[in-house]
């Protein structure tokens, strides 16, 4: 009867946790793409619209091949030789991520001027085109490639390459070996390249490049023709989800990377000084652009107006802190069962709220809840926390997942055979196991969250504003040093966590050592 008593608690919450991913993630989205089908949803494509189909196309392919082009060298430097800095290239390298891209384009329109001329040299370089939006978003999206390449490349067994290179040179290896290997972690960074891209709403914006995600805003919130803006999102959605499938199948459960005690370390390629040369050259450019440009503009641009800024922006930046926190924490927990249960039996599930553009979940989460019986959450700020949810709750999981398939079964059925219940199993072995990616994952919705700008922009009830629709706002009438300001707080804001983070896992490293 015991035993009966435990199985059906774990089933229980296996049940519970599917039904609250469904209805905070699926069904919004579900309900809304089938309330609004009908044979003349595809008649809206006419040519304008085809041509913006094919810009966001090109769009997200350059975005995506430009940070591959930077993502997959800067991986390799890291791992397979010698660089110099190394350990500080290995941290320097997350700081364009935790800079919202919408942030950078307002500090490289600062430095370019509203004309294009490039501050006093009076050079005209004109940015407002899809080019320069390309190149933003891969400064901004390319340590997504270069953090799944590293993790892939750390962990690949080196025995393999080994016995390669008695037969090939060290560029076959990699070609033959090395690439095939991680060639799975290269597909899903491209995914989230590529869904990261089709979502993005404040560059497009402000650079004047007319993309799917701001004609959906502007058919919704200015037209309000619903089902024109879900229209425009259905060939995206199609192609993402397309793309999921085709690498779950493809994949499988077969396993790449071969986890083993025989690690890299000791075995790396050793750079001539020409070589090293141009593999910092590199680094440096690219570092450069993405970060120590966009932050030095914006501090000038500000004029150290920080008591102000805060004293203005004191609401926004509370109501940031506030959703971001309860957003990551119901992330990190709902992720976690997720993770636990499902693991990758349900990937394209898991995975499906990617393959939607952010400004489609807004819309979706507000048709959803938009009714009597939903009135207390649609006009508070948990419909917002709901928005996060549906938005990021992929990126959580999948942050999770990688933790726990390093826990091998037999330690779970051990304490099963010896009479644990699952609470006990849960509290004593899977939470102490589970500390470092809990506390990851915690990071990764909380940073992805207190940047959020379309979904927010669009479900934030009346009254409700936080920092990145603040400065979203403000960069329209025209406040450049209150932007500046601002936008410097928010990234304040979310580089905190993360380097209390990294303090504390140097910290555990420095007691077990």
């Amino acid at each position: 009867m015991l035993q009966r008593f435990r199985i059906d608690l774990r089933l229980l919450l296996k049940i519970l946790t599917f039904l609250l991913f469904l209805i905070l993630a699926i069904l919004p989205v579900l309900c809304i793409f089938l309330s609004n089908l009908s044979p003349e949803l595809f008649s809206v494509f006419d040519d304008r619209l085809s041509s913006i189909f094919l810009r966001t196309l090109l769009l997200c392919l350059g975005t995506v091949a430009l940070s591959l082009a930077m993502g997959i060298p800067f991986a390799f430097l890291l791992e397979y030789t010698d660089l110099p800095f190394r350990p500080f290239f290995r941290i320097a390298y997350l700081l364009p991520l935790l800079i919202p891209p919408y942030i950078s384009a307002i500090a490289w329109l600062e430095f370019l001027g509203k004309k294009g001329d490039l501050v006093s040299l009076d050079l005209p370089i004109y940015v407002y085109n899809l080019p320069s939006v390309i190149i933003i978003l891969a400064l901004s999206f390319f340590p997504i490639v270069t953090l799944i390449t590293s993790f892939a490349l750390r962990n690949i067994d080196s025995r393999l390459e080994d016995a390669a290179r008695l037969l090939y040179p060290q560029r076959e290896v990699i070609r033959r070996i090395t690439i095939p290997l991680i060639m799975p972690h290269i597909l899903i960074s491209s995914i989230f390249v590529f869904a990261f891209s089709i979502s993005e709403l404040g560059v497009p914006a402000l650079l004047m490049v007319n993309v799917f995600t701001p004609e959906i805003f502007a058919q919704f919130s200015a037209f309000f023709d619903t089902s024109r803006a879900i229209a425009l999102s259905i060939p995206m959605v199609v192609l993402i989800f397309i793309i999921i499938l085709l690498n779950h199948r493809c994949l499988g459960r077969r396993s790449f990377i071969t986890i083993s005690s025989f690690s890299r370390k000791g075995r790396l390629v050793r750079l001539s000084k020409t070589h090293r040369l141009i593999a910092l050259t590199f680094i440096s450019i690219i570092l450069i652009s993405s970060t120590l440009i966009p932050i030095f503009i914006l501090l000038l641009e500000s004029r150290l107006q920080f008591l102000r800024a805060f004293y203005e922006g004191f609401e926004p930046i509370i109501n940031s802190l506030h959703s971001a926190i309860l957003g990551a924490t119901l992330m990190t927990l709902l992720g976690f069962f997720l993770a636990y249960f499902y693991k990758r039996s349900f990937d394209p599930i898991i995975l499906f709220p990617i393959a939607i553009p952010s400004m489609t979940v807004g819309i979706a989460i507000i048709n959803f809840f938009n009714t009597d019986v939903t009135s207390l959450i649609y006009n508070s700020f948990l419909i917002i926390i709901i928005g996060y949810t549906a938005r990021f709750l992929p990126f959580v999981t999948k942050t999770l997942s990688p933790f726990f398939e390093q826990i091998h079964p037999s330690i779970e059925e051990s304490a099963l055979l010896s009479g644990s219940s699952f609470p006990r199993i849960l509290h004593r072995i899977l939470l102490p196991l589970m500390k470092p990616g809990i506390i990851s994952s915690w990071v990764v919705g909380f940073v992805l969250s207190v940047r959020e700008l379309s979904v927010t922009l669009l479900v934030s009830p009346a009254g409700f504003q936080t920092l990145p629709v603040r400065i979203y706002t403000l960069m329209h009438y025209g406040a450049p040093e209150m932007v500046s300001s601002l936008s410097l707080i928010l990234i304040f804001l979310i580089i905190t966590p993360v380097i209390l983070l990294l303090v504390s896992k140097r910290l555990i490293w420095l007691v077990i050592k």
